[in-house]
């Protein structure tokens, strides 16, 4: 059954309407929260679970707003409406999931003891899409609920009109609703690798034309380098406890060169501890191997869906 935006029963609390707008804006907010009823069946498909804290599923999301706030077709598909965003965490609370922060899952997946609620959750967002914050914090604040950030520092550093700006990327993380993380330097991009018209590849994942391996890490290397330098610069409490590359693609789903995948995890493994992808279990265990995996929560995700992979881990 899709998710559909519904009448009154949580009294929301946000402030003024948020929207587009450039570098410059000041004006930009997150928007009045939708108000959401839950129907009699949704409240018996999501009825409280028992605790479980055995593991910790991870959502993805990649924007919160209608089509028309994306560019890009196929970005605008990877969004949830502010309405279907609503109703699911109002859904995944009613269930008794909370959410926690990241040094206590990274903790979790090490082995070591953490106090847990009795349904723990890790809520992400990738790319730093201005709608993310706009459409979503509204929710996550009335109902207590924390998410990371991955930033895509190229676009926020070049005053992308779609993406947060640094003073509301600052703005998210001292709410304290908001952890901000590297999702890439300018590398959240597709490049040339060979001669055909078709031959383009995500930025981390292939040697670009006539690019030996030696010169792909220096290249990617340097890119997260200045990623993270930049992040730093501009978020002051700004520390790296995890990465996620863009398109869930460290070479795994799709390379030119076999060494990238290998080395590539390892260098980021080592430099982050915590690595996500989509391609992955994504119910975390103490001891689970890197890297780790997300459900994406897509505008044709349906609520059934949604419950059975957090349930499952969607792999």
């Amino acid at each position: 059954m899709p998710l559909v935006a519904c009448t009154c029963v949580i009294c929301m609390l946000a402030t003024a309407c948020g929207g587009s707008g450039d570098e410059g804006s000041s004006t930009r907010t997150p928007q009045t929260v939708p108000e959401v009823e839950l129907t009699a069946q949704e409240e018996q498909v999501w009825a409280p679970l028992a605790p479980d804290r055995s593991a910790v599923p991870v959502l993805l999301y990649h924007g919160i707003g209608p089509e028309s706030d994306f560019s890009d077709a196929a970005d605008a598909s990877y969004g949830v409406d502010v309405d279907d965003f609503a109703k699911q965490m109002t859904m995944i609370a009613h269930a008794g999931y909370q959410t926690i922060d990241l040094q206590t899952f990274r903790r979790f997946v090490q082995g070591e003891a953490v106090d847990l609620p009795p349904r723990p959750l890790l809520l992400t967002f990738d790319d730093a899409r201005a709608n993310s914050w706009t459409g979503g914090d509204g929710i996550l604040r009335q109902l207590g609920f924390n998410a990371i950030m991955f930033v895509d520092v190229g676009r926020v550093d070049d005053g992308n009109p779609e993406y947060l700006t640094w003073d509301e990327l600052e703005t998210a993380e001292e709410s304290g609703r908001w952890e901000l993380q590297l999702h890439s330097g300018d590398g959240h991009r597709q490049i040339k690798y060979g001669p055909g018209p078709n031959d383009y590849g995500p930025y981390y994942a292939y040697t670009q034309e006539d690019e030996d391996f030696g010169g792909w890490q220096q290249r990617v290397r340097s890119d997260i380098d200045w990623g993270e330098d930049t992040l730093a610069d501009h978020i002051s409490a700004y520390g790296a406890l995890a990465f996620s590359p863009p398109y869930g693609n460290y070479g795994q789903s799709g390379t030119n060169e076999p060494r990238i995948p290998e080395d590539l995890l390892g260098w980021l493994t080592q430099r982050y501890g915590t690595v996500f992808t989509q391609d992955r279990n994504a119910r975390a265990h103490p001891g689970s191997q890197q890297p780790l995996g997300r459900i994406q929560v897509m505008r044709k995700t349906t609520g059934g869906e949604l419950h059975a992979e957090l349930l499952s881990g969607g792999l």
